[in-house]
This record gives structure tokens, C-alpha cells and sequence, in this order.
């Protein structure tokens, strides 16, 4: 009897543990924050380390990887995968001393959200359009590398979802402050620390490609 009675007393203490593991699983996952590009730009500091949704495209050459909106098409934030990849045509880049994470309520240093990329249909989509660009782009340096020739490059654009990672509001002030002609301190992220904010790339979505010979056409008429 008493061997009953002891089990009757463990059983509700045992199962305590994966009632609670259950309920931290269910909890609803924070959406992420709807934003654009140039809000972030505009104050980095307001969305450090924080989970956000943007639209814009990817636009840079060898050094750089710069995510554009076309509201702002004169700023940007630098562009990364949460791999630590980025657009094909990104092969040197020597990085800032911005640092991910952030500070708690009591100025505690906190680590960065974890992202982790998602490798689905739209990404491919992306990475597709990117490689015809590259293809296309390839045109303009040397012999085309098919017969006919196809030496079109696309603008992509894509909303993305991922970490913003940015400096403080006192180095940004600072930053503001600098022209031209001022050293570079590096404490920004991105190529020698130039930007002020980066995304870490979790998703993409809604992808859409527009001829850039198209672009350039409107663009002319509308001057």
C-alpha cells in the first residue's frame, strides 16, 4: 500500500517538468517588426537587435553588400545572409568593429537574437536572378558567354526578415557629424564599418525582378 501511495506522489512531481516544457514550446512566437529601410537608417540604435520585416533590394559590387529602398535610394544598411554568406558578387570585404547584441534595462550587455536561414523556395528564387544578373553583367566585361547572347541584369527586390544589428545613438550622432574628407573609425558593421546598421537575413519573401535596362528607361523620362 505504501509503495502505491509513493507512486501516486512522484508521478504528479515527474510530469511537472514536461507540462512546463510543453507550455514554453506553445508560446506564441513575437512577430517580427514591419519597418523599412530607411526607418533604420534613420535611427539604428531604435532597432538593435530586434527582429524586423523590410523591402528593399541588394545592391554593391565586390566589397560591398548594401540592402536599398527606393525611397531612399542614397542610403542603405549592409546585407548578410544568417549563414555569413551574401550575394554572389560580394568576395572581399573587411569587416567593422560593430558588434551584435544588446543591453538590458539595467545596461546589461545581452547576446544577439539568434537567426537562422531559411532556404526555401523564394530564396532560391532570389539566388536564381541574382546568378542571371551575374551572367548578364558579364557581358559588359569581355565576350558574352552564350550564343545568343543574354546580358540581362535584373533588380530584385524581395522583403526580408532578420536582426538588425546597430551602433549606439552616440556613434551614430558622430557619424552624422563626419564628411568626407574625416578618417574612418570603423565602429560601424559592413565593409571597414561604414554602415550604421546591417541585417542578418533569416527569410525571404515576395520576390520580384524588374529588367534594369526597363528601370533606366523610365527613369530617363521622368528627367
Amino acid at each position: 500500500m505504501t509503495s502505491f501511495r509513493l507512486i501516486g506522489v512522484l508521478v504528479p512531481i515527474l510530469m511537472a517538468p514536461l507540462v512546463l516544457g510543453q507550455e514554453t514550446s506553445n508560446k506564441p512566437v513575437q512577430p517580427p517588426l514591419e519597418t523599412s529601410v530607411c526607418a533604420v537608417v534613420d535611427k539604428p540604435s531604435a532597432y538593435n537587435n530586434k527582429i524586423v520585416k523590410v523591402r528593399g533590394y541588394v545592391s554593391g559590387n565586390f566589397e560591398y553588400s548594401i540592402l536599398v529602398d527606393e525611397r531612399c535610394p542614397d542610403q542603405g544598411i549592409w546585407f548578410a545572409f544568417a549563414d555569413g554568406s551574401g550575394p554572389p558578387w560580394l568576395t572581399t570585404t573587411v569587416r567593422g568593429k560593430g558588434t551584435p547584441g544588446g543591453k538590458d534595462s539595467k545596461g546589461r550587455a545581452t547576446p544577439p537574437l539568434p537567426v537562422r536561414l531559411i532556404r526555401d523556395s523564394s530564396f532560391e528564387e532570389l539566388k536564381r536572378y541574382w546568378a542571371i544578373s551575374a551572367k548578364g553583367g558579364a557581358c559588359a566585361e569581355g565576350p558574352p558567354p552564350t550564343f545568343p547572347p543574354d546580358c540581362t541584369t535584373y533588380r530584385v527586390t524581395a522583403t526580408f526578415v532578420g536582426r538588425i544589428d546597430g551602433v549606439s545613438k552616440e556613434i551614430h550622432a558622430a557619424h552624422q557629424k563626419q564628411s568626407s574628407r574625416d578618417s574612418v573609425d570603423w565602429k560601424g558593421f559592413g565593409q571597414m564599418g561604414l554602415f550604421d546598421a546591417q541585417i542578418v537575413v533569416q527569410s525571404v519573401g515576395q520576390v520580384v525582378a524588374e529588367d534594369e535596362s526597363a528601370i533606366r528607361k523610365r527613369l530617363s523620362k521622368s528627367q
